[in-house]
């Protein structure tokens, strides 16, 4: 995602000079003691194109080169594991399809694909989450949830307990079964398949989606709730959104602010779901695994590689 970023500011700062040039070209200076600049505003738009060219092929070959190297960075970071991966609203399904190859390239195993729906993260909705927590939690044996005040918490417990387990019990039993249905009847979430097994690792894909208005923090206090609940249920939990999920009031930026989450093998990137940022994620997830959770991608402007992966010196 640095690479991204490094190669997109400077194509934003050519366009708008770009369009300073031809505002300027077409007013101030044409009308500057009667002259006509126009050569010189030719030979910089012409250098500007160029520069627009070298960024865009730079970015393309980058690109390929990470298309190329991802699958051997990957290999065997992952072998053997169940995987569960939690897509929240608004990720697209390429970013999901692209997550399910990067866990095979690492040699594990997409157990279930669980797509929340809008209306969970929907602080509106909240009496309907908590009624359908309520009912999945009646007769399931052996789950202890938060209280009822705490609804999404609650609601994180049932989430967790139908989808995700330990590498000790990854059974899809009858409690996940009666939860499940119960949650797929409520539309609250989809299942891409009828599972055999949970997963006891955890990829979450949450989206970019941040700022200050109540609607987009609140659903991200939301998600937070979730992500925790997830995490002490599974082994190791990886969150991966595109570069602002960690801007102010995006979910990566209050997932920072949670102390519960800080003692969980919870790993955060917002690398995106690019070649590049599929392996961030893998390598992330694999060290909350080995007890070293991070914060990775781009954090305070800074490239934060997990731990297997080293930075050439400048």
């Amino acid at each position: 995602m640095s690479a991204l970023r490094r190669y997109l500011l400077p194509v934003f700062a050519a366009f708008i000079a770009l369009a300073i040039g031809i505002a300027l070209g077409a007013g101030i200076l044409q009308q500057a003691e009667g002259g006509d600049d126009s050569g010189s505003l030719r030979a910089a738009n012409e250098s500007l194109r160029d520069q627009l060219a070298a960024d865009r092929d730079e970015r393309v070959l980058g690109q390929a080169w990470s298309d190329a190297l991802a699958p051997s960075l990957l290999a065997g970071r992952l072998t053997g594991a169940q995987i569960t991966i939690v897509a929240l609203p608004g990720v697209s399904e390429t970013s999901v399809a692209a997550t399910r190859q990067a866990i095979e390239d690492a040699g594990g195993s997409t157990a279930m694909v669980v797509t929340v729906a809008a209306e969970v993260l929907d602080s509106a909705k909240k009496t309907y989450v908590s009624s359908v927590a309520d009912s999945s939690l009646a007769g399931a044996d052996g789950v202890t949830a938060p209280t009822e005040d705490d609804v999404y918490p609650r609601f994180g417990t049932v989430l967790a307990r139908a989808y995700v387990g330990t590498n000790d019990d990854t059974r899809y039993d009858a409690t996940a079964v009666k939860i499940d249905s119960e949650l797929q009847g409520a539309k609250l979430v989809t299942v891409d398949n009828a599972p055999l097994r949970r997963g006891s690792l955890v990829v979450v894909l949450a989206s970019g989606a941040h700022g200050g208005d109540e609607v987009t923090t609140a659903a991200n206090v939301i998600a937070s709730d979730l992500v925790a609940a997830l995490a002490r249920a599974g082994d190791a939990v990886v969150v991966a959104t595109p570069a602002t999920g960690r801007a102010s009031g995006g979910i990566l930026a209050e997932l920072a602010k949670d102390r519960d989450v800080a003692r969980l093998p919870v790993s955060t990137t917002n690398a995106g779901t690019s070649s590049s940022g599929l392996v961030t994620a893998v390598y992330a997830l694999a060290s909350a695994l080995a007890g070293r959770p991070g914060d990775f991608g781009v954090v305070d402007g800074e490239p934060v590689l997990p731990p297997g992966v080293q930075v050439a010196p400048k």
